[in-house]
């Protein structure tokens, strides 16, 4: 369901909603960030923005790159920012885009809101841009979310060797996808 509230778009979930990212939320974007546990840095391979001005850089391309639609993950108990989601990579012409998704803070793992949000993302994606297909990697280390996205309706397509360098040591990544038919069937939808 897609709503207006204070001139961003809502994608609204059970546990969960998904607001746009704004130049404005800039300053509490950059407190997440810093706060995000090691093991949410790890899990996603992302070297955290250690700036400000980097953050602000960062923000500046995301809200003006036509080719990707960024979102915060909030909690509906607390009305609180725990992650971010985003579909991104698009090529139009083909109709396919790579996803990505952070939990910041390991307090949240395991309460299904990284499978809503994705499943929220994707919904969009699939539904209102008519995307086809949607990508992501996985690190080969991070079981819990190769299982959750398997759930979800992804498939795994192949192994990019030693892709990620992290803490003096290389990993695999794993290529998934999903296709619209797939997650309309995976979601009881005709």
């Amino acid at each position: 369901m897609l709503e207006q509230a204070n001139s961003k778009h809502i994608l609204e979930g059970e546990t969960v909603y998904l607001r746009g990212i704004e130049i404005e939320d800039a300053d509490e974007y950059y407190k997440k960030l810093k706060d995000a546990s090691f093991e949410s840095e790890f899990l996603t391979g992302t070297k955290i923005i250690k700036t400000k001005a980097g953050l602000q850089g960062y923000m500046n391309h995301i809200v003006s790159d036509s080719n990707r639609l960024d979102f915060f993950i909030v909690s509906k108990d607390g009305d609180e920012i725990i992650g971010d989601v985003s579909v991104n990579g698009i090529d139009w012409t083909n109709s396919n885009a790579n996803i990505r998704i952070s939990i910041f803070d390991k307090i949240n793992y395991n309460k299904g809101y990284g499978s809503e949000a994705m499943t929220i993302a994707l919904n969009y994606g699939f539904g209102m841009h008519n995307l086809n297909r949607i990508e992501l990697d996985v690190y080969s280390f991070n079981e819990r979310a190769l299982h959750v996205y398997e759930k979800i309706g992804f498939k795994k397509e192949g192994t990019l060797r030693e892709k990620l360098y992290f803490n003096h040591k290389y990993y695999d990544a794993v290529v998934m996808s999903i296709l619209k038919r797939e997650f309309l069937e995976k979601q009881n939808v005709t």
